[in-house]
């Protein structure tokens, strides 16, 4: 791909034209680890492009730049299995539900931790992945949690407010107990967040060890009745409210 930088961004789904030419005089793009400059022309087949200090994946510039046919499927993935391509380690990776089913460049949008479960998005759509994981867009995450521990009305309270993860400010837009024997506990969280291990980390603030996590929804897709193990392609419905709930035309 070869081009004005803030036409690439564009292309890439990373942001509009003019959003781009405010990230560049922000300094938030990096051209081979300089300052991109407004007007700047760029060809990715040998230069790197940074974005607010992340490398711009090479799969999504070879999807938008061959024109590949976009596929959306959803997984259910389940525990000890990688939320990645590929895993240094030889676990078994996401990509093994899709062996024989798929020729597209696939790759999972965001991540489940290796002992959690559930729902998540696999595709080629690296403009939708892209926004379905920004913070801006603030994409509903639902979360099925089964813990230990002690419940109060408090704790909701307090994981509602916020609290602090490593210095930092985190919360649940929604914590409700969905059943309660003794310590075991049942229950679902909303999110719009997706930081590494923070369902786990907020149920610890508040003295719940989760025994077992699973998402269950992300924006408008729901895990179902789709079996551990399984994955099924998005209809035309879901992929279209997908893409409304991250102000993408279809």
């Amino acid at each position: 791909m070869k081009g004005r930088i803030n036409k690439i961004l564009a292309d890439l789904g990373l942001a509009s034209r003019r959003e781009a030419d405010a990230l560049i005089q922000a300094g938030q793009v990096q051209i081979n680890g300089r300052r991109a400059k407004l007007g700047e022309k760029i060809d990715l087949s040998h230069d790197q492009l940074k974005v607010k200090g992340k490398i711009i994946d090479d799969a999504l510039i070879q999807t938008v730049a061959s024109g590949e046919k976009f596929e959306y499927w959803l997984l259910n993935k389940p525990r000890a299995v990688v939320s990645t391509v590929s895993d240094e380690l030889n676990r078994k990776t996401v990509m093994f539900f899709l062996k024989n089913k798929s020729q597209a460049r696939l790759y999972p949008v965001g991540r489940l931790d290796y002992d959690s479960e559930g729902l998540l998005l696999m595709t080629n759509d690296g403009d939708l992945a892209y926004r379905l994981t920004h913070p801006k867009y603030q994409v509903e995450k639902e979360y099925l949690v089964e813990a230990q521990g002690i419940f109060s009305q408090d704790k909701i309270s307090r994981l509602e407010r916020g609290v602090l993860l490593a210095g930092k400010r985190a919360r649940a837009e929604q914590v409700e107990l969905v059943d309660k024997k003794g310590r075991d506990l049942v229950l679902k969280f909303i999110l719009h967040e997706g930081r590494k291990h923070e369902v786990r980390r907020l149920s610890a603030k508040v003295g719940w060890e989760v025994t077992r996590l699973t998402r269950t929804r992300l924006a408008n897709l729901e895990l179902g009745n789709l079996q551990a193990g399984t994955v099924r392609k998005l209809s035309d419905e879901e992929i279209s409210a997908l893409k409304k709930t991250v102000q993408l035309s279809n």
